[in-house]
């Protein structure tokens, strides 16, 4: 383990920085998870895509509010009905049904 500098703060910013969560996923769900097409930065943002499964809420999950123009998470509470923990991966096929179902019902 790799000695940490005691003058450098920043790695104890948060726990959960952007987490992915990549160790808990295979092979296969890596390769096709959904990716947050929002603005971050002025650039793509291209982070993972999570739902919730309280409110059905999606979107990426930053550390900070308003980092993303299509957040959904923050430091893995849920946005709308802020529940933490209930972060579910999005796959590329499952992006647009979800994108549809929650405009349906005008969430």
């Amino acid at each position: 383990m790799p000695k940490m500098n005691p003058n450098i703060k920043s790695w104890r910013r948060g726990v959960r920085l952007n987490q992915k969560r990549h160790i808990d996923m295979t092979d296969e769900e890596k390769a096709n998870i959904a990716h947050c097409s929002g603005i971050k930065g002025e650039h793509t943002c291209k982070n993972p895509i999570f739902r919730c499964s309280e409110c059905g809420n999606y979107g990426c999950s930053q550390e900070v509010l308003n980092k993303c123009t299509d957040q959904g998470f923050k430091a893995d509470k849920c946005l709308n009905c802020s529940v933490t923990e209930s972060r579910i991966p999005v796959m590329k096929d499952e992006l647009a049904e979800l994108i549809a179902e929650w405009d349906k019902n005008d969430l």
